[in-house]
Formats: structure tokens, C-alpha cells, sequence
């Protein structure tokens, strides 16, 4: 009777493992998120990349346990930067900070906002990529990543995203 009740115990976790996942939704324009229905409390990480050029890009970003530095996580919105003017790196941080706050933190081509307003609703992840866009001349591609999503959500499409961008993550949620 002991093994039937393991046994069970454990194919009750192997089905919630297999039913709830997490899932990227990559290479979004903004008005796929603009669009988007998720629950918010589902999203785990956006990123906003704008292209300048051939080699030339930024990405603002966030993650809801913190962006991973060194130790400790630091909580708000961040960015990165790649071969792209000191200049725009300042007018980056200016539309920011003016926006979200919070206290601006420089490690290498990344700065944080330590501190600012989170959000991962659609409406303002898709306005500030429309802003960044619009702002820096630039396209823009965005990627969203959830946690514990259901199989019924994935097949009703519950979060009104284009199912061809959908990525599952592979690993334990």
C-alpha cells in the first residue's frame, strides 16, 4: 500500500510537471503584445531589442526575480548595448529613468535601474517598444517568457499570441 501511494504521489508530480511548462514567445512585433491577453503574474521575462544596424542593437529588459549580477539580483528594468553611440546610451537612460526610475547601476554594456517600476502587462510592453521604436528609428523584435503555463492554454491559445513563436523551455518549471 506504501509503493501504490509513492507511486501515485509521483505520477501526480510527473503530470503536473508535463501540464504546466514554461514557454518563450520570440520574434514578436508590437502588435502581436499589443494584442496579447496573458495574466501577468504568468510573464517572467520580456526584452525589447532594437536593431541600429548590422551589428549595432540595444535590448531593454526585465526579469521577475531580479536581472542575475554576480550575487544578488537586481530588481527593475535594465538594458544592453552593442556598439552603439555614447549618445544614444545616454538617451537611452534619460527615457528610462524619467519613465521608471530608479537608481542607474553601469556593469559593462549593461545598465540597471535598480529599483524602477516593473511591469509586464501588454500594453506597456508593447508602448514602450513603440517608443523605443519610434524614438530611435529603429525595428524592434520582442520576446516574452512565461511560467506555468497550462497545456489547455497552449491549446485554446489562451494568451492570443502567434503559436509559430512559441518556444517551449525544456526543464522543470
Amino acid at each position: 500500500m506504501i509503493f501504490f501511494n509513492l507511486s501515485h504521489h509521483i505520477i501526480i508530480k510527473l503530470t503536473n510537471y508535463i501540464d504546466n511548462m514554461r514557454l518563450r514567445y520570440w520574434r514578436l512585433g508590437i502588435t502581436d503584445v499589443l494584442e496579447a491577453k496573458y495574466p501577468i503574474e504568468k510573464a517572467n521575462h520580456w526584452e525589447i531589442k532594437c536593431m541600429q544596424g548590422e551589428y549595432q542593437h540595444f535590448g531593454v529588459f526585465w526579469y521577475k526575480f531580479g536581472t542575475p549580477d554576480d550575487k544578488e539580483p537586481v530588481h527593475g528594468i535594465c538594458f544592453y548595448y552593442n556598439e552603439i553611440p555614447q549618445k544614444t546610451v545616454e538617451e537611452i537612460i534619460e527615457l528610462l529613468h524619467t519613465k521608471f526610475g530608479g537608481k542607474i547601476l553601469y556593469k559593462q554594456a549593461r545598465v540597471f535601474l535598480q529599483g524602477s517600476k516593473e511591469f509586464a502587462d501588454p500594453k506597456s510592453v508593447g508602448t514602450l517598444a513603440n517608443e523605443l521604436s519610434l524614438k530611435f528609428k529603429s525595428p524592434v523584435e520582442l520576446t516574452i517568457e512565461f511560467e506555468k503555463v497550462t497545456k489547455e492554454e497552449q491549446e485554446k491559445n489562451s494568451y492570443n499570441l502567434p503559436s509559430g513563436k512559441m518556444l517551449p523551455i525544456v526543464g522543470q518549471d
